[in-house]
Order: C-alpha cells, then structure tokens, then sequence
C-alpha cells in the first residue's frame, strides 16, 4: 500500500484551485468537471479536490494505491466497506472504515486517464 495524495472534499471547486494556487500548488489536471489534481509545478499531485456530496460525508483523507482495487476488495471482505469498488475519472475506487470508523480511500489509478498537460494520471499518482 502506498499513498498517493490527499483527497479533499469542497463545495467551491474553483474556489478552492485559486486559493491553493496561492499557496503555490499547480494545477496539473481536471479528470472531470468536479475534480482537479493539484501540486508542486513539475511534480506529483499531492491533492486532489473534489466537489461531491458524499466525499465530503467521508471527509477529508489520503488515497492509498493498492494495485487491484477490486482484487484487494475480494481478499479483504472482513473490512467495513463503505464503497465497494467503482469506476471514476480517477481509477477504480472503494473506501472502507477502519476500527476507529475512520475512512481509508484505495485507488487503482486509471492508466489512460489524461490531463490538460498530455501525460497520464498515474505518472502523477506514482512515486519515482
């Protein structure tokens, strides 16, 4: 398991890019109208805000990249799901709680999935 950036729920999407913007993030991309991927310029997204209600219900939080979402889900059954897996503009996803109840995002990272920039989110989601 191994994180890969921190997801933060909004309501004002744009908002939220100018102001972390001023704090110096970049955009590196927009995989949908209600998500963008932000950091360092040149560098891997650290964060990703989303507008979407039921995010915003789990909170805010890291994204783990766990290879196979759905064969991870399959192994684990004994873990509180609160997602079974999903497709997104990200990957495949699913949340389950951990025994404090908090939420522990896991994502395989859409391979093609591109951004504004031409190269694929995975090559931002992965550590070099």
């Amino acid at each position: 398991m191994k994180l890969l950036f921190e997801v933060r729920p909004v309501e004002h999407l744009e908002a939220s890019v100018d102001y972390y913007r001023g704090l110096g993030l970049e955009t590196l991309g927009w995989p949908d109208d209600e998500t963008a991927l932000l950091g360092p310029h040149e560098g891997t997204a650290t964060i990703v805000l989303v507008r979407d209600p039921a995010e915003a219900a789990l909170g805010a939080g890291g994204v783990y990249d766990v290879g196979d979402v759905d064969t991870f889900y399959e192994e684990h059954g004994e873990l509180d799901w609160l997602i079974a897996p999903v497709s997104t503009a990200l990957g495949r996803y699913a949340v389950f709680a951990d025994r404090t109840g908090t939420c522990f995002r896991v994502l395989d990272p859409d391979p093609h999935l591109g951004t504004e920039t031409g190269a694929s989110f995975r090559l931002y989601a992965a550590a070099s």
